[in-house]
C-alpha cells in the first residue's frame, strides 16, 4: 500500500515527523512521501535520525508547491527529486517568501469593488483572521450582494476562496502570482533537480471545466502526471483520471493527503476508511 500525500507539522499538519512515520508503519505503508507545502525541511530532518528503527518503508522526496499558471492557482505535487538541489531555490522563492496578506486583502477589495459588489469601508487587521474570512463576512452582511454569487459561493467561505483564486471571472478574485512562483519556474526548478510533477486533487478547485485545465498543463509540458487517487475523490472522479492517464501516456499518484489530527477522519493510508493504494500505480515511474 502506498501513500503519496501526507503532511506534518513542518507545514500545516498536526504530526511531527516521527508520529507520521510511526502511523505510516502501523498502516503497513510500504512506499511513503511526506509532502509539506512548500517545504522540505523534513527530509532534512531525516538525515539527522536513523528512521528505519521507526519506518520500514520505502520513503520517497515529496513537496506539495502552492503556484499559479494562467491566473489559476493550484496545488503541484513534486516528487522523487533531489531534495539538496532543489532546496536554495525553495528557500528563495517559498520559504523566505511569506505571503503579503495585505497585498491579497488589497486585491480582493479592488475585484469586487470593479464587479460592484457593496462593501463597508474596512481596512486589513490580521488579529481579524485571513483576508478571506473578513471579506466574506462583509460581502454577506449586503443580502444584494447574493446575486453576484453561486449558492455554494455564498454560504461556504472554503468554496468562496477557491473561486477567489481560481475562477478569474469570479466578483471577488485574486491573482495569486502575488505570492507565489509561477507553475513554469516550478516545473524548471523541479526538473533540473531530476523529480517529476503531478497536479494534486484536481476536483478540490472550484474550476468549470477542471479537464480542460488539465489539457492545458499536460500540451504545456506543466505536469508529468495527476494525483488520481484521493480522500475526496469519488470513485467515478478517480476512474475519469485514471482513463485519463492511460490514454495521454501520464504518470499516476494517489495520496490521503493527511494532516494528523488536524482532520482526524483523514487518516494516514486509508483516507476516510476505504482506500487502500496499490503499489501497481506508480509500477511504471522511472
Amino acid at each position: 500500500m502506498i501513500d503519496l500525500h501526507t503532511h506534518t507539522n513542518y507545514s500545516d499538519g498536526t504530526w511531527n515527523l516521527s508520529r507520521l512515520l510511526k502511523e505510516a508503519e502501523i498502516k503497513k505503508i510500504n512506499v511513503l512521501s511526506i509532502t509539506d507545502h512548500n517545504t522540505i525541511k523534513a527530509y532534512k530532518e531525516l538525515e539527522n535520525i536513523d528512521y528505519k528503527k521507526i519506518y520500514s518503508g520505502k520513503i520517497i522526496t515529496g513537496v506539495e508547491f502552492t503556484t499559479v499558471y494562467n491566473g489559476v492557482s493550484f496545488h503541484m505535487l513534486a516528487y522523487d527529486f533531489d531534495y539538496k538541489k532543489l532546496d536554495i531555490w525553495i528557500q528563495k522563492n517559498y520559504e523566505n517568501n511569506k505571503p503579503n496578506l495585505q497585498k491579497e486583502f488589497d486585491y480582493m477589495i479592488k475585484s469586487c469593488k470593479e464587479n460592484n459588489i457593496k462593501l463597508d469601508i474596512i481596512k486589513y487587521k490580521s488579529e481579524k483572521g485571513w483576508p478571506v474570512d473578513i471579506i466574506f463576512k462583509e460581502i454577506k452582511k449586503h443580502p444584494e450582494n447574493k446575486k453576484f454569487f453561486k449558492e455554494n459561493d455564498w454560504n461556504n467561505v472554503d468554496v468562496f476562496f477557491n473561486s477567489c483564486i481560481t475562477n478569474k471571472k469570479f466578483p471577488a478574485f485574486v491573482d495569486f502570482s502575488i505570492h507565489y512562483p509561477s507553475a513554469e519556474l516550478v516545473t524548471e526548478a523541479v526538473k533540473e533537480a531530476g523529480g517529476k510533477l503531478f497536479i494534486a486533487h484536481l476536483y478540490k478547485y472550484n474550476l468549470e471545466k477542471p479537464i480542460e485545465f488539465l489539457n492545458i498543463l499536460k500540451n504545456d509540458k506543466i505536469i508529468d502526471g495527476v494525483e488520481v487517487e484521493h480522500s475526496i475523490f469519488t470513485e467515478e472522479q478517480s476512474l475519469t483520471l485514471k482513463k485519463y492517464c492511460a490514454k495521454n501516456n501520464l504518470l499516476m499518484s494517489g495520496g490521503t493527503d493527511c494532516h494528523g489530527d488536524k482532520k482526524k477522519d483523514r487518516k494516514i493510508g486509508i483516507g476516510y476508511g476505504n482506500m487502500h493504494i496499490e503499489n501497481k500505480l506508480i509500477s511504471n515511474w522511472k
